[in-house]
């Protein structure tokens, strides 16, 4: 298959990489002429890779950030041609989704994909063909989807070893996203702005590591993540504001029965997201 990958970033990059292993003819874009330079020398990408090239592929991946891939399809998007698949990668979907329908040429199909896998680090160099291994999928359907997007999609998610992909629609996705991926960020941020003490280096755990591990983040893209979901965020703020004010009356009462309580409770919910 002829595929467009637009940012060859973290993802895009290891998107690349995954699908020119897979035999896919991959054609790219990205605004740092170094990486340019490197991906069409490693073969990821056919050489004589520009935008012109946005109308010979099939399937169009768009790996920028929200706002860009609007921007991006406001600057290039005439040049998609009806039959051809756009998609992207984004970690928030309602605003930008409807901003690119508005623009969408006619006969372009739209389905947007978020992989729930990442690193710490960003950027071409810290790619990987096997980033995608195991992890979960979301496919975000809308009015301008396709049945054919999804079987192209899942095709593609199965090359790269995904594990469970879930279909939703913008809303809910944007819903459990505010908690699954931005709240858990936003208490990593504010576990090492709480810190004061220069011997908390020396006192840390595995519990503390694991839960800040996620605070070397890229702020440029979570902030504008934040923002773009803000009524859902907040919504869940709120929510862990409540359930932490009663974790704190429970030790302030010194009730030991219902803190048990309310451990084991937790802790058997856990226990279920380990079963597949």
């Amino acid at each position: 298959m002829n595929i467009f990958i637009v940012g060859l970033g973290l993802i895009g990059g290891s998107l690349a990489e995954g699908l020119h292993l897979k035999g896919h003819h991959l054609y790219g874009y990205d605004q740092d002429d170094v990486v340019m330079k490197e991906t069409i020398e490693k073969k990821l990408i056919d050489q004589d890779s520009n935008i012109a090239s946005l109308s010979e592929a099939e399937l169009v991946i768009l790996a920028l950030y929200p706002k860009d891939n609007v921007s991006f399809m406001k600057q290039y998007g005439h040049q998609l041609k009806p039959g051809q698949i756009l998609t992207d990668i984004s970690g928030t979907k309602t605003w930008m989704m409807q901003e690119i329908e508005k623009i969408l040429p006619n006969g372009v199909s739209y389905t947007s994909l978020h992989p729930m896998a990442g690193r710490e680090m960003s950027g071409f160099n810290y790619r990987s063909a096997y980033l995608f291994a195991h992890a979960n999928l979301m496919m975000v359907k809308g009015p301008k989807s396709s049945p054919q997007d999804e079987i192209i999609l899942r095709g593609i998610a199965d090359e790269l070893k995904f594990g469970k992909i879930t279909v939703t629609d913008a809303k809910t996705h944007d819903e459990l996203i505010a908690f699954t991926s931005q709240l858990t960020h936003i208490l990593a941020v504010c576990l090492m702005h709480v810190d004061s003490d220069p011997l908390t280096k020396e006192a840390t755990g595995d519990s503390f590591r694991d839960l800040t591990r996620i605070a070397k983040i890229n702020e440029v893209m979570w902030s504008e993540l934040f923002l773009e979901n803000k009524e859902a965020l907040l919504k869940m703020i709120e929510t862990f504001e409540k359930e932490l004010e009663y974790t704190k009356t429970l030790i302030q009462d010194e009730d030991q029965e219902t803190i048990k309580k309310y451990l084991k409770d937790a802790k058997e919910k856990r226990k279920t997201f380990d079963i597949h």
